[in-house]
C-alpha cells in the first residue's frame, strides 16, 4: 500500500511509463485530512493521457477513516470500454452530485453504467487503479468476421 505523498508521485510516474501514457499533468488540487496526527495536506489531482485514453486520478489516503474507497478516477476514452470490470467499482455510482475536490468541474463524469466512454468511479487501492487503467487503456481488436472468412490483409500475412 502507498504510504506517503512521494509514493503517490512515484506510482503515477511508473504507471504512466508502463502504459505508455505520455502526458502527465496536474489538473487540480485538494486537501487531505490525514489520520492522527491530523493535518491538512495539499495534494494534486493528476491527469494521465495517452493516444486513446485520459484518466484523471485523485488519491485520498485520509478517506480510509471515512469510507472504503481511497481512489477516484475519471476516465475519458475515444470509444466505449465494454470489457470486463471485475467488480472493481460500482457502475451505478454517480459522482456528479458529490463534492470531488481536485477533479471538479471538468473531470467529474456520470457513472459507467450511463456512459462507458466517459465515467467517474471510486476504487479501493492502487492495485485496483492499476488493473482498471490497464483495462481501459487496452483497445481490443475488432472481432473476426462471423462467417469465419479471413480478411484480405490477414490472408497475405499468412502467405
Amino acid at each position: 500500500m502507498l504510504e506517503r505523498r512521494s509514493d503517490y508521485f512515484d506510482f503515477l510516474r511508473k504507471f504512466s511509463a508502463k502504459l505508455n501514457l505520455a502526458e502527465v499533468r496536474v489538473v487540480g488540487h485538494y486537501l487531505i485530512d490525514t489520520p492522527s496526527p491530523s493535518e491538512n495536506l495539499p495534494m494534486p489531482a493528476v491527469l494521465l493521457a495517452g493516444h486513446r485514453v485520459m484518466v484523471a486520478i485523485k488519491w485520498d489516503f485520509g478517506a480510509a477513516s471515512r469510507r472504503l474507497r481511497e481512489w477516484t478516477l475519471s476516465i475519458r476514452r475515444q470509444s466505449p470500454y465494454c470489457g470486463p470490470t471485475f467488480g472493481l467499482f460500482d457502475a451505478t455510482l454517480d459522482l456528479r452530485g458529490a463534492r470531488v475536490d481536485g477533479l471538479m468541474p471538468n473531470w467529474v463524469f456520470g457513472p459507467y453504467g450511463e456512459n462507458q466512454a466517459e465515467f467517474s468511479c471510486e476504487v479501493e487501492d492502487e492495485w485496483d487503479v492499476m488493473t482498471l487503467l490497464s483495462l481501459v487503456n487496452h483497445e481490443p481488436e475488432a472481432p473476426p468476421p462471423s462467417d469465419g472468412r479471413i480478411k484480405s490483409n490477414e490472408r497475405h500475412a499468412r502467405d
